[in-house]
């Protein structure tokens, strides 16, 4: 648009000082001469009607290409509002999937605690009951006396009933050389006083223990008391 204005502009300066020479020029010319300036002056005009067009064109042309321009800009300006708009549904979408998955991370840590601490009691459960088993297996091996020491056989029996209960395995029921046991007493033979120790902590009560001082082929002697 600039250079077509410049044209005119330059075409107006070159026709004022033509008409200027040409006025200078007719008063000396023939009227050939001045045929010719006619035609010179009509070529130029004709010039200047068509940089009028080739203007109107390219001012027609600058206007198609702002509108583009726009068009583009505002394309441009709805997609990245687009593309925003989606990159916070997604921000918000895998900050709602992390709030999820730390909940079921919590769940899963409160969920592991519990067995955790369930396996703890099972482990401790089950290593008594192996030591019961083991214990049961042990005592199930000794030979064991019940004698009643208070003179009431029935006391022996009874006794001999709550040790098989335990695991004992009885080998013979009488009465001791006495009738005035006070308390369970529980006899052992050289090598068994922790096993008699462990029979009296289970027994209860008064019960002692006390070792064997004479020759006898039983590992354990209990003998029953009047207060036990």
């Amino acid at each position: 648009m600039i250079r077509a204005c410049l044209i005119i502009f330059i075409v107006h300066l070159c026709f004022i000082f033509q008409g200027c020479a040409t006025s200078e020029h007719l008063e000396g010319s023939s009227k050939e001469e001045a045929e010719e300036f006619k035609m010179t002056k009509e070529e130029m005009w004709n010039e200047m009607e068509r940089l009028k067009v080739e203007n109107a064109n390219l001012q027609r042309q600058i206007d198609t290409l702002r509108e583009e321009n726009q068009r583009i800009r505002d394309e441009n300006e709805n997609k990245i509002a687009e593309m925003r708009d989606e990159n916070e549904n997604k921000i918000a979408e895998v900050k709602d999937e992390n709030e999820l998955l730390n909940e079921q991370i919590n769940k899963l840590k409160e969920e592991n605690k519990t067995i955790g601490d369930e396996n703890q009691v099972l482990t401790e459960k089950l290593t008594k009951l192996q030591l019961q088993y083991e214990l049961e297996k042990d005592i199930g091996k000794l030979r064991v006396k019940v004698l009643s020491g208070d003179g009431d056989l029935s006391s022996a029996k009874e006794m001999a009933k709550k040790l098989k209960n335990m695991g004992y395995q009885i080998e013979l029921i009488g009465y001791a050389p006495r009738s005035n046991f006070f308390r369970n007493t529980v006899f052992f033979a050289p090598k068994f006083e922790n096993e008699a120790k462990r029979l009296v902590l289970s027994l209860g009560g008064n019960a002692i223990t006390k070792p064997v001082t004479w020759s006898s082929i039983f590992d354990l002697i209990v003998v029953t008391g009047k207060s036990p």
